[in-house]
């Protein structure tokens, strides 16, 4: 792996091309982005625009839309200031980057990012919090090559449910391990880090090596590989020819017991996308991935196999099949659009044939409602189903090949043996977002942890007691900068769990302050 990411640095350094202005950046993974520019992409005809593997790349959006009047609303920015003081303060605070340079052949745009929340049970009247402060930097050198970076340091005081997952995995959902915090044993601190370089060697090729996170489908979620754990070191190649893109992902993922800082298991994984769309009515893509036993428990080495660094789609699964000692998993994935405000997706991930370890996904989003015809007003609205059949993404032999890092599932939060109904409704008017949520989760494997783990902690002996968890989530925001989506929100979220003849539920009232370019998944 290391030998990997030198010689793309390598590549980079000195290859880089010093003409400006196209940005090589990603396009935040955060969810009211994510709606944005599936709305914007949709509307177009006759376009070869695949986007089945996120994130984007900031040209690549460029190429097929405006993000500057779409997105970060640069049409509101002259409005407000014809008929304000154009001054730095309303500038930084309403519409630009905090801090920005930028020269002839360099760029350079550094933002706060925080997340701010205090919210209180009523139930009880204990009161929890996220104190989360964050930097990001990031910017462009020449055309061909960008940069990020972002660190976050968090304190946070859960509610019970999650406080016990944490507890229970050793880690934040998606946001690392966690430390009990000294002063006080109800609360944790944690921190996580992401980074990466994007070059664009030659048209249509784009080459990343980083630590970050990559999300495959249409959905709320994702049953190939989502943003659901931590941030982990990856290099990424993506060519476009035409209507086809072709990615391929080296990674490195992690597993720990009793302390994070304790060995890690430490396995490697590669991911084949292969997707076709015509002319942006409707996209297909085959997906291959494989996570490889690279770790000698005994010797504490890596070792990997020679199919593992060949990027062809269909080479791991004919080497390894379903029953070697590296999980192999296969997966399709689909959209089509009906109407440019309606898009239907699915998902269907294959883990192995003989044990019957499958995955499904089927969704439908409207975009917009009111069909335009009432202006500055939408309404988008989503509905989802998943489900998994036991033991998918795991492995029957190989204690550490599960698809999981940093204790955590790669793909739906859930694992697997469980069923789910989501739906989105929200409406925006100009910086105005009212946003209800609703799910029901089912679960049939009764332990802490998902049935995906069954083998790593013997969780196969427990009986099925189904469970269902179900959340009815409500949140008001005021955009206040569409650069970082910095928002202050408030909302109530009711969760209910119910297993057998018990039923717990508690009502959770919030309000904060912050960003929202990443997805933390608490929806659990």
């Amino acid at each position: 792996m290391k030998i990997l990411i030198y010689s793309v640095l390598y590549l980079v350094l000195f290859t880089c091309n010093n003409a400006l202005n196209a940005q090589q950046l990603m396009f935040p993974l955060g969810n009211i982005y994510k709606q944005t520019i599936d709305f914007e992409i949709n509307k177009q005809t006759n376009i070869n625009s695949n986007t089945g593997f996120k994130p984007f790349t900031i040209s690549e959006l460029n190429s097929i839309i405006n993000i500057d009047s779409s997105v970060y609303k640069s049409n509101e920015k002259e409005k407000f200031f014809k008929t304000h003081k154009k001054n730095w303060i309303w500038k930084k605070l309403l519409f630009e980057d905090f801090i920005s340079i930028e020269k002839e052949r360099f760029n350079l745009y550094i933002n706060p990012l925080f997340f701010l929340e205090y919210g209180k049970i009523t139930e009880t009247g204990q009161s929890y919090f996220i104190n989360t402060r964050a930097v990001e930097i990031k910017g462009n050198i020449g055309k061909n090559l960008s940069f990020y970076s972002s660190f976050r340091e968090n304190q946070a005081e859960f509610r019970p449910y999650i406080y016990n997952w944490a507890w229970n995995r050793l880690v934040v959902p998606g946001q690392g391990a966690l430390k009990k915090n000294n002063n006080n044993i109800t609360q944790y601190d944690f921190s996580s880090a992401s980074g990466y370089l994007s070059f664009t060697p030659i048209n249509n090729l784009n080459i990343q090596i980083g630590q970050d996170k990559q999300f495959i489908g249409e959905g709320h979620r994702s049953l190939l590989l989502s943003d659901n754990s931590s941030n982990y070191p990856f290099a990424k190649f993506s060519y476009t020819l035409k209507s086809l893109k072709y990615t391929t992902v080296f990674a490195e993922f992690r597993d720990f017991e009793t302390a994070y800082y304790q060995y890690h298991f430490k396995k490697h994984a590669a991911f084949n996308y292969l997707s076709y769309n015509y002319k942006n009515r409707f996209e297909i893509g085959i997906f291959e991935g494989g996570i490889y036993q690279t770790t000698d428990t005994a010797e504490y080495y890596n070792k990997f196999q020679a199919d593992y660094f060949i990027p062809i789609i269909g080479v791991r699964t004919i080497t390894n099949g379903f029953s070697s000692n590296n999980n192999i998993l296969l997966g399709f994935n689909s959209k089509l659009k009906i109407t440019k405000f309606i898009i239907t997706y699915g998902q269907i991930a294959v883990d192995d044939f003989k044990e019957n370890q499958f995955a499904y996904q089927a969704g439908i989003k409207i975009f917009d409602i009111f069909h335009e015809k009432i202006k500055g007003h939408r309404l988008y609205g989503q509905t989802e189903f998943n489900t998994a059949t036991p033991h998918t993404y795991s492995h029957p032999e190989i204690k550490y090949q599960t698809w999981s890092h940093y204790n955590q599932e790669l793909a739906h939060p859930a694992g697997s043996d469980f069923q789910e109904i989501y739906i989105i409704t929200n409406y925006s008017y100009k910086s105005v977002l009212i946003d209800f949520r609703l799910s029901s989760l089912t679960l049939n494997n009764k332990s802490s942890f998902s049935d995906i783990y069954h083998d790593v902690y013997n969780f196969s002996s427990l009986s099925a007691i189904p469970k269902t968890i179900s959340h009815k989530t409500l949140t008001a925001a005021y955009i206040i900068n569409p650069k970082t989506h910095v928002q202050i929100y408030a909302g109530l979220d009711i969760r209910t769990e119910k297993q057998t003849d018990t039923q717990t539920t508690d009502t959770f009232i919030m309000f904060g302050l912050k960003t929202g370019l990443n997805n933390f998944y608490y929806d659990f």
